[in-house]
């Protein structure tokens, strides 16, 4: 059963029967206030991610545990509106079967970024090449110079939930960040221009260790769960400086691990960095990548 264009996630903003496709990403069972078990599900295809639920008249563990997560399903049921004119949609599922691989197109439930991949890529590669300081240009060669890391770097989602989930989405994550500081340098010529370029570029690859992901799914790693991104970044990049045997200045690898470390913003925030900005570009690049986030956040969800 392929998907018709109406179909798409994208484009359920109306109450309707629908009769369509979709993966099952997540599944939980929760409680409604009449005590009764039901199951909140999160669905998805190649133009983003909706929530919904299923209020079985049989036992809802049963009905859960013979979900398969990360597998096609056809779903049947109504897509709701609520609070009325809220333009937030979810999905009421009356009943569901698993597909066979024949029963559909792999491309439909594939998300990836919509953006010029080539484009993003030279963005990262010229800032490289312009860069003045000696010992943060030959620390990012080190690592875009790794074929391996490279292509996992391209490839990879930002996030599981919240912004660019999708595959590609931290290269397009990274390089809206990288544009974000450009233009505050602008604003600000007194900022370390190099010193902040370089925290944007390496500022979330801890993420390529704290997601597992393939086509159609995304998850968090036991490593992510455990460590966080933050930590596993900054540990990163002390490995690449020690493998490639970088002389980089101790207080210059201080300051760059420091903007790392502080990039969710205030501690207080309870947002996970372990330090709050102390620097001027480590308030610049928290601002970006919280820019950068927040927006596409909403606009994944319109």
């Amino acid at each position: 059963m392929f998907k018709k264009e109406e179909d798409f996630i994208e484009n359920l903003n109306k109450i309707r029967r629908i009769n369509t496709s979709f993966v099952i990403a997540n599944k939980t069972i929760k409680t409604a206030r009449n005590g009764k078990n039901y199951i909140e599900f999160s669905l998805t295809d190649k133009t983003g991610e909706i929530t919904a639920r299923m209020f079985p008249n049989r036992d809802a563990e049963e009905i859960y545990d013979d979900i398969e997560q990360k597998s096609i399903y056809n779903i049947m049921g109504n897509v709701d509106e609520f609070p009325r004119n809220s333009r937030n949609f979810s999905i009421k599922i009356d009943s569901f079967q698993k597909l066979a691989e024949d029963e559909y197109d792999l491309d439909d439930y594939t998300r990836t970024s919509l953006k010029d991949q080539n484009q993003l890529i030279r963005e990262i590669s010229t800032t490289i090449k312009e860069m003045k300081d000696p010992y943060l240009k030959d620390l990012l060669k080190a690592f875009f110079c790794d074929k391996e890391f490279a292509k996992q770097f391209y490839q990879s989602p930002s996030a599981k939930i919240h912004h660019h989930n999708y595959l590609g989405g931290l290269l397009e994550h990274t390089v809206g960040v990288l544009l974000i500081c450009k233009t505050s340098c602008e604003i600000f010529p007194q900022l370390d221009q190099d010193l902040l370029y370089t925290g944007a570029i390496l500022h979330d690859i801890g993420k390529l260790k704290s997601y597992d992901y393939d086509l159609v799914s995304i998850d968090i790693s036991n490593e992510g769960k455990l460590l966080d991104h933050l930590f596993i970044s900054c540990d990163m990049v002390n490995e690449k400086i020690r493998d490639n045997k970088l002389e980089i200045p101790e207080d210059r690898k201080i300051q760059l691990l420091h903007i790392m470390l502080s990039h969710h913003g205030d501690v207080q925030n309870g947002w996970g960095s372990p330090v709050s900005p102390q620097t001027p570009e480590a308030v610049a690049l928290h601002h970006a990548d919280n820019l950068d986030a927040k927006v596409k956040g909403i606009m994944q969800k319109r």
